[in-house]
């Protein structure tokens, strides 16, 4: 008989070896897809971020290269415009040259009267001509100080990006530490069991990092094509820029030949004979004269103009720049927020895990071997030299809740006096965690009290009746 007992007893150990086994396996795998389930969210949410942060830097780029090259085709237009016109002049007077040196004679004071005003023209047209340099010039030195404001602006930028990333990296380790630490105050049953949850943590997390390096290294190469879309517009616009001073240049040249041929129209015109000929031919020149004069006041014009929006815009960016800096120093300061957190939750967990690995190796803390009804799961934990726990503090009940994972026992009933809950140690009930309308003492049976682990940590003490079988929690 002793022999099919110890072969009945062996059966049912192994049978309930197997149901715990499928039970730890269940919320394994239920553990393992709620940590992949926020992982994918958290990893959405900084793959979004990221995108509308490249779409708004592209968008920046493009409108920025519009700009420029909007300016630079006005410009062309204008130089060329004035080429046309300097071409035109230079054909006139070269059709002109033969027809005033067949009629010469001796000059009048009508002529040098009107030469002496095509003179002070002249002169006007310089000093126009000067300030229209000054304001090129000026000009110039506002879009060097818009370039450089603006690369620091990207510079700042991506000072911003870098620190949001690293942010980022810290609240992904704060939470996953977080969940660590609530998983294992949650889930200490055995040593050997906690030893393969944690390293399947582990594996876990080193899969995770190996993911957010892969993608960190995809989001470096979509920086780079960026980078390099920017530097072939910025080579249009080199490119845009020899065009316009190589069309400065031609200006020069045919303004110098232009010059060379009114001198020569002066000498000749020195010895006109025909006098009204000679004076109308000057109030031509002179309408000229007048005509560039009031084309060098709109480009004057236009450049004091474009002057004062390059103003406007290094403005701007002076703000914005001043604004980024502030955003630098908040995440800064986050940062070093983020890590005094995440070192105290490691802190705090390591003295969790030492302290529930002590308590186990000093077999404190044991659970009954299968499931009973209250008195045989209290009777179990005598045998043994215990009693089922007993839970007088808030610390304790977040410790005792903090690694079960199934309904147990705990040593608190009514059985003696409906009503009056006494402890195993016989000592009455002085402060408790029930959950919401408990005890309610249902179908009038309820005289035994159990620990639900599901609901809130300080709310899951429950009276349930004595005979149901469930795992009880013994303390030495």
């Amino acid at each position: 008989m002793e022999p099919e007992q110890d072969v009945e007893q062996k059966t049912n150990c192994s049978s309930s070896e197997r149901e715990l086994d499928r039970d730890k396996d269940h919320f394994v795998n239920k553990d393992q897809k709620s940590k992949e389930r926020a992982r994918n969210h958290r990893l959405v949410l900084s793959i979004a971020c990221f995108g509308f942060i490249c779409i708004f830097l592209l968008a920046a780029i493009v409108v920025l290269h519009i700009k420029l090259m909007a300016d630079k085709d006005i410009e062309v237009t204008q130089m060329l415009q004035s080429n046309s016109r300097c071409h035109n002049n230079f054909n006139s007077l070269s059709e002109k040259n033969p027809e005033l040196k067949k009629r010469v004679n001796d000059p009048t004071f009508e002529i040098s009267q009107l030469e002496r005003n095509v003179d002070s023209f002249k002169q006007k047209n310089q000093e126009l001509e000067k300030r229209v340099n000054d304001l090129s010039s000026e000009k110039s030195q506002l879009q060097g100080s818009f370039d450089a404001s603006n690369q620091k602006n990207q510079e700042s930028q991506k000072r911003v990006n870098n620190l949001t990333s690293e942010y980022g990296q810290l609240q992904r380790n704060f939470d996953s530490l977080n969940q660590k630490n609530q998983e294992s105050e949650k889930r200490v049953h055995q040593l050997s069991s906690e030893k393969r949850q944690l390293q399947g943590s582990f594996d876990s997390l080193n899969q995770t990092k190996l993911e957010l390096d892969k993608r960190v290294d995809n989001l470096t190469s979509e920086k780079s094509q960026l980078q390099r879309s920017f530097d072939s517009l910025n080579q249009k616009n080199r490119e845009s820029q020899k065009r316009v001073n190589n069309l400065t240049s031609e200006y020069g040249q045919l303004q110098k030949r232009f010059e060379s041929l009114s001198q020569k129209n002066q000498e000749s015109e020195k010895r006109v004979n025909d006098l009204s000929s000679k004076k109308s031919q000057l109030e031509r020149n002179f309408d000229s004269l007048n005509q560039k004069n009031q084309e060098l006041e709109k480009r004057v014009n236009q450049l004091s103009s474009e002057k004062s929006q390059l103003q406007g815009s290094f403005d701007s960016l002076n703000e914005t720049k001043l604004e980024l800096e502030k955003r630098v120093n908040n995440l800064t300061s986050e940062k070093s927020q983020l890590q005094r957190s995440f070192d105290s939750l490691s802190q705090k967990n390591l003295e969790l895990e030492t302290e529930l690995k002590q308590l186990f190796e000093k077999e404190l803390l044991f659970w009954s071997s299968e499931a009973m009804n209250w008195s045989d799961s209290r009777q179990y934990c005598r045998d043994r030299g215990a009693d089922l726990v007993i839970i007088k503090s808030e610390d304790k009940q977040r410790f005792i809740s903090s690694f079960v994972k199934e309904t147990v026992w705990i040593g608190l009933s009514d059985i003696e006096n409906e009503g009056e809950m006494k402890w195993v140690d016989n000592s009455s009930l002085n402060q408790g965690f029930w959950s919401e309308r408990q005890p309610n003492n249902s179908g009038g049976d309820e005289d035994c009290v159990d620990l639900i682990p599901s609901n809130a940590v300080l709310k899951n003490w429950n009276d349930a009746p004595c005979s149901l079988k469930k795992r009880g929690i013994c303390e030495k």
